[in-house]
């Protein structure tokens, strides 16, 4: 019977400490995103953001909406750091499915969202999602995504020859940033403007603001997505002819993104050089960095860089007049290019596949293959053409003005974070001076203490002192060098006496140690006893004492000594049995010649009366 109990005790008790056990570790996931969120996103851990959100994503019903939208961003925000932008894109798109999300946590998912159309070239989809933000974004509490949105539009209306639009939009930017210095360092606002300006093939502008954004990184620190600058660095120096400066760039951001286990970066890194390389006639190596970003690539399953990098290969490849190589790369992207939009950069491939073809002798398809490409670039012809509406003269110029406003807003960035670092370093040097200044009070506060103690536990040990404690011989010596300056200095008398126990060496022969101190204990409280308020007296040797009397004549010493020789004598009469103690003493003045009491003392030892 009681078995049957405590089978039913476990089976109701072991489902309760499993429900505990889950809530504990549902407030630590809450914590842990609440945590990684207030982060920086450029820092924030991959793998623990992917671990926390298998969690949290896996049971979604032990948290709120809040805590799954945030999950979401943070998931987007590594996967932008690994350059895994369809990625982030996807996660940004499910996060603001979710209903009931609050303002801010929805316009960063809208806003995410928006940076993966506008990387996938779809302007139209990124401006209506940003003209949504700023339509709600009206509050202060939510400020920085109303600019963010902004610079998304102005952006858009730009690509879209709408350049009045656009610089409408830009000056508000500039409005708001003046009356919210606290974004001034808006890196995230001139990226975002920087790769407009790529796009819209104003390369000078971009390379200008891209390198004013590395600069700015490197003030701030923030260099954990570094290498994704240097990437667009160089494709600006790649536009402009700088092959050695966009190989520099590309290389560093290669180097960045397989530092911080960003394969795709790296990758883009990689094409880059392959591009670099190509144009200046090294064909093998352009190959071989051509290899790696496919692979790369193909792996991910990020199929229009990859076409990018077939293309390329085909390229590198017939160069190196590997014509099977050649081929197999043109019928791999052909087959690639089947499911992809191609871009203008692309659109080569229908001429390489025609040359293909009429080298095969199969016509029929390079005509074909030339007819797409010559109906492709006309479609591109017709999306580079400025409105008929807008005057070239007036679009040259809002461009101008646009262009400007962007700089000054990258500029004025700069000199503030320039401003900001001198002021952090000239607080960080007043506050060092204030600690060096309080440890150097607390310091001389702790030694003055200490000497006080010192003193004091001296004075101490002299009041308290027993009768048959005398000085050391060096402390005597001090004091016998104390006082004659002193005496020197205030020209006062200083008279010193010399007593010694002349037959101290045949007392120690005859007696043990224990009498012999007996002895010494007696003599030293004969000694002080005899000496008067202001004298002192110490040890010189064993048997051998000195007696300094300030404001003395040798007559007045000589009276002290003689009584002194007298006390010891009677006092030691007959204790020693057939012994007695031998007392001789001298006395004198020193002169301005004897500082050094040894050499005075040999001089009073001569004339020592017994």
């Amino acid at each position: 019977m009681p078995c049957k109990l405590l089978l039913i005790l476990c089976f109701f008790i072991a489902p309760l400490f499993c429900f505990a056990n889950d809530a504990l570790n549902v407030e630590q996931n809450i914590k842990d995103v609440e945590r990684y969120f207030l982060q920086d996103a450029e820092n924030l851990p991959y793998e623990e953001i992917i671990t926390l959100s298998k969690k949290i994503l896996g049971s979604q019903e032990n948290y709120t909406v809040q805590i799954r939208g945030k999950t979401f961003i943070l998931l987007a925000d590594v996967a932008n750091n690994k350059g895994e932008n369809s990625e982030a894109f996807h996660f940004a798109q499910d996060g603001i499915s979710l209903q009931g999300l609050e303002p801010a946590i929805k316009f960063n998912l809208l806003l995410k969202v928006a940076d993966g159309y506008f990387l996938q070239e779809k302007y139209e989809q990124t401006q209506n999602i940003a003209t949504n933000v700023i339509l709600m974004a009206d509050s202060p509490q939510v400020l920085k995504y109303r600019l963010i949105a902004l610079s998304y539009r102005a952006v858009t209306y730009a690509l879209q020859n709408k350049n009045d639009l656009s610089m409408n939009d830009l000056n508000q930017v500039k409005v708001l940033i003046s009356v919210n210095p606290q974004y001034e360092d808006h890196l995230c606002l001139l990226e975002i403007l920087a790769t407009a300006y790529y796009y819209l093939g104003d390369y000078q502008t971009s390379l200008t603001m891209q390198n004013k954004l590395l600069t700015l990184k490197f003030d701030l620190d923030k260099l954990a997505n570094i290498d994704q600058t240097y990437l667009h660095l160089g494709r600006a120096y790649f536009q402009l002819n700088l092959f050695d400066d966009a190989y520099n760039a590309f290389w560093e951001a290669q180097k960045h993104g397989k530092n911080k286990n960003a394969p795709i970066s790296a990758a883009y890194a990689e094409l880059g050089l392959a591009e670099v390389l190509l144009k200046q006639g090294e064909f093998s190596d352009s190959h071989n960095w051509l290899l790696s970003a496919s692979a790369t690539f193909n792996e991910k399953r990020l199929n229009k860089p990859y076409l990018t990098s077939l293309i390329l290969l085909a390229e590198t490849s017939s160069l190196l007049n590997n014509k099977a190589v050649y081929q197999h790369y043109l019928q791999l992207a052909e087959l690639t290019a089947k499911h992809i939009k191609l871009s203008k950069k692309q659109a080569k491939l229908l001429l390489l596949l025609s040359h293909m073809y009429q080298q095969n002798g199969d016509y029929k398809n390079a005509l074909m293959a030339h007819k797409n490409y010559l109906e492709l670039l006309q479609q591109f012809q017709k999306k580079a053409e400025p409105s008929l509406i807008i005057d070239s003269s007036q679009m040259l110029s809002a461009n101008d003005k646009s262009r400007n406003l962007i700089l000054n807003l990258a500029e004025q960035s700069k000199l503030q974070t320039q401003f900001s670092a001198k002021f952090i370093a000239q607080k960080e040097v007043i506050y060092l001076l204030i600690v060096i200044v309080i440890l150097l009070v607390i310091t001389l506060v702790f030694f003055g203490l200490r000497q006080r103690t010192l003193r004091l536990n001296q004075v101490y040990d002299e009041v308290e002192q027993p009768l048959s404690y005398l000085v050391t011989p060096s402390q005597t010596k001090r004091n016998y060098q104390v006082n004659y300056k002193m005496a020197r200095k205030y020209d006062y008398p200083l008279a010193i006496g010399y007593l010694s126990v002349v037959n101290w060496q045949e007392l120690t022969f005859h007696f043990n140690d224990k009498i012999m101190l007996e002895v010494s204990k007696t003599l030293a409280i004969l000694l002080n006893e005899s000496k008067g308020e202001f004298d002192e007296a110490g040890t010189i040797n064993d048997g051998e004492y000195l007696l300094i009397g300030p404001h003395q004549t040798q007559a007045e010493i000589a009276i002290k000594l003689n009584s002194l020789a007298n006390a010891i004598k009677l006092r030691f009469f007959a204790n020693l049995g057939d012994y007695s103690l031998k007392i001789g003493y001298a006395y004198g003045s020193p002169t301005a010649q004897d500082i050094d009491p040894y050499i005075f003392l040999s001089r009073l030892s001569e004339t020592t009366k017994a």
